[in-house]
């Protein structure tokens, strides 16, 4: 062994590797301390990229799961209003077929018959214009279906109520809910200067039920609207089901893959860097002691030349 005063080879090496494993040591604790493996883009430039984009994806994957619980609340709102609605269909169409029995039936009957009729169709129109969801109303008319002319000029039907579904630009689900109110449910549709019926009956507004024939022509009407409201139900049950509940399913199914896969990329193995870290805090010790041995090397000479 060469011993040297003005250059310490034995110090600076053993310096460096002081250095190399006191950041070394840094990192670990860093990644100890965060949870995280990359925490800088140095860490792993590519492993960084992938996992940025598997944080966007899952963030509009949660937003998008939001989005369709919301859908599906305001097409439980409508639904539970059309229920409604179906019940007292149910219960004018009882008070038609009872009207309709003229044999029995004296003016006073005839009378309640009417009025309880006329008290069902204002409660009907009453759920209409009180159906909504925040401020936003669901059963008048303004989430039905309209037509469209396109910029080709080609006629196209374009729904009512459009949800973002998806984590992505274009995922959308539509859906429409017809007008409501008793002037559109029933409502008869004949060629001009035709009457729709011997009762001259235009939607379930206009039902009269004080003589036979206005009975029965109210019975056939009311009929048209129960299938008419059922049709509707029909619909948004299935756009419920199939489209909105399914694609919930599927989009919290994709969340948790993807955060178990962004995870896997950028979280700490908490048991590997804790040995990782006792291993760097034990080279970092000896490191410290060896720089410390070969600061004190230089001292031989002083006793060599001290004789």
């Amino acid at each position: 062994m060469s011993l040297r005063i003005n250059n310490n080879i034995e110090s600076m090496n053993a310096h460096r590797n002081l250095l190399m494993n006191d950041r070394a040591l840094s990192k670990s604790l860093e990644r100890l301390a965060s949870g995280q493996k990359i925490n800088r883009a140095a860490d792993d430039p590519a492993a960084l990229v992938i996992s940025e984009h598997m944080r966007a994806q899952v963030s509009g994957m949660e937003q998008a799961i939001r989005n369709n619980e919301v859908a599906i609340s305001l097409v439980q709102t409508a639904e539970g209003s059309m229920n409604e609605i179906s019940s007292i269909l149910v219960s004018l169409r009882q008070r038609a077929i009872s009207a309709a029995n003229v044999g029995a039936s004296d003016q006073d009957m005839i009378d309640a018959n009417q009025a309880e009729i006329e008290n069902a169709l204002a409660s009907i129109d009453r759920v209409v214009s009180t159906t909504q969801f925040g401020h936003y109303k669901l059963l008048d008319g303004t989430n039905a279906a309209k037509t469209v002319t396109n910029e080709d000029g080609s006629i196209s039907t374009q729904e009512g109520l459009r949800f973002h579904v998806g984590p992505n630009a274009e995922h959308m689900a539509s859906t429409s809910i017809r007008d409501m109110s008793t002037s559109q449910l029933g409502r008869a549709i004949v060629p001009e200067g035709e009457m729709p019926n011997k009762s001259n009956f235009m939607s379930l507004a206009d039902i009269d039920v004080r003589n036979e024939q206005g009975a029965q022509d109210a019975l056939a009407i009311i009929d048209q609207a129960l299938t008419e409201v059922a049709s509707v139900r029909g619909e948004l049950g299935a756009f419920q089901k199939h489209t909105l509940e399914s694609n919930l399913t599927s989009l919290q199914v994709a969340a948790e893959n993807m955060t178990a896969a962004e995870s896997t990329i950028r979280d700490t193995d908490m048991a590997q860097e804790l040995a990782t870290f006792t291993r760097n805090q034990i080279m970092t010790q000896s490191a410290t002691a060896q720089l410390a041995q070969a600061n004190a090397m230089p001292q031989h000479v002083l006793r060599l030349l001290n004789g």
